[in-house]
Formats: structure tokens, sequence, C-alpha cells
């Protein structure tokens, strides 16, 4: 595929009513979605986007983390622009940073996300070394540390049982990604919900998948600022994601 430069593409941030709450805030889930949502329409832009990698590789991307630095506060009434770059591959998984700027030219999200290609038929990673070679580039910059894999094991303690809904479910056939972080805060109390409305880092890694009407129960594990969440699955009793808000 050809080497683009991809830093040379902006594209509007989308942004909604339904993304903050009644004090003005936005919820956690939406700076995700903002940014999937500038990742999508880029990787259209370039030919990468998902519908045209199923229809001639038979391959979808996967996500395996997000992670975001809030650097300034995300107000509903600002308008922000968005640029995002392949950063790097480590044999499938590839890593992508965004970066988000105000009206101002100010910088006020930086973030990245690891993924890989599923191959949708055999429902696995593809490790076809041929195939990925195609979707790597230049490496750039790195705008914060993080990782793909979640190394911590905190003192967990449970907060509720949840059933996974048919509505959740996406086009592979297992719960959408956006649906965790929205997870996450229902799990949180009212008190922290309020501290969350200033979440200044928030990383996301998606484990094991929730099919349908799978039964999980939300955990946590609190500390002075920040809150750690994950979905553990009851049968077999592990780990389908983690959410950790700081703040």
């Amino acid at each position: 595929m050809e080497r683009l430069d991809e830093r040379a593409y902006s594209y509007a941030v989308p942004t909604g009513l339904a993304m903050y709450n009644a004090r003005g805030a936005f919820y956690p889930a939406a700076l995700q979605r903002m940014a999937v949502g500038v990742i999508e329409a880029h990787l259209e832009q370039i030919g990468w986007d998902a519908p045209k990698l199923v229809r001639e590789h038979g391959l979808s991307w996967v996500l395996l983390s997000f992670s975001a630095e809030v650097r300034k506060p995300l107000s509903p009434d600002a308008v922000y622009r968005a640029q995002t770059w392949h950063t790097h591959s480590q044999g499938p998984v590839f890593r992508r940073e965004f970066c988000f700027v105000d009206q101002n030219g100010e910088i006020a999200v930086v973030g990245a996300t690891f993924s890989s290609l599923l191959d949708v038929k055999k429902h696995r990673l593809c490790i076809d070394r041929a195939i990925l070679a195609q979707f790597q580039k230049v490496e750039r910059e790195t705008l914060l540390e993080a990782e793909y894999r979640y190394r911590q094991t905190p003192p967990f303690e449970p907060v509720e049982t949840r059933t996974v809904r048919p509505s959740w479910i996406d086009g592979l056939g297992h719960v959408n990604n956006m649906r965790y972080a929205d997870l996450a805060y229902d799990a949180l109390t009212a008190e922290e919900r309020e501290k969350v409305d200033h979440f200044t880092r928030m990383d996301v890694w998606f484990l094991r998948e929730l099919t349908a009407d799978a039964v999980f129960t939300m955990e946590k594990y609190g500390e002075e600022n920040a809150v750690t969440l994950r979905g553990v699955i009851d049968d077999g009793g592990k780990p389908s994601f983690v959410v950790r808000l700081a703040f």
C-alpha cells in the first residue's frame, strides 16, 4: 500500500448532546467515541477502513486497548479538530496515536490505541506476515506512555452483576468495545461520578469477548486519585475488560 503522510490530514471531532451529562462534563466513553470516530474517518480516507478490509482481505480491525490523557478540560461549547497516525507495529499489534486541538490551536487531548487485524471467518488474529507488512508504516512519534496489556492485579471488590443485553452486540457477534467505559461509569458511586467529571486519564483494556446473554460481575478498586473497574465473566471467572480512570 502507498505510504501516505498521515499528519497531512485533519478532521472535525464529532460531539453531541448525548456525550456529556447535566453538569456539562463529557462522559469517559464519549472521549473514546470521539477518538474512534476520527480514526474511522481517517482509515476510510487512506483506504484502511474495516468494510474495505473485509471485502478485500476478510479482515477487520479489533481494538486491544485505548488510552487518552486530557491536557485541557473539554467543553461542550468548544470546537475540536484531530489528527491521527500510525506510530509503530510489533508483530500483529499496531499502535496509533491521536491528538485533539481546540479552536486556539492548543492541545486538549492526546492518546493512543493498540489494535490487531482479525480474520473474520476464522475469528482469530491475523499473523500472516505478508498481509501485516502491507499495514506497516514509517514509525512516528508517541504522545504518551501506554501499554496494550493490563499487568496489575489490585484487590478488586464486587459491585454489581449484569447480563449482556441484545442491543450491546455488534456485527462481529460480541459486545461492542464502545460499551465498556459506560459499564464502568454505571458501576461508580454518585460521589465517584462527580470526581470523574474531571478525569485526566482514561485507559481501557479489552481482554476477552462478552457474548450474548453472558453474565458478568463488575468489580472495583479505588485509589486516592483514580478508580479501576473490570468486568469478570461469571462462567470461568476471567476478566473481560478493565477501565482505569484517573482524576
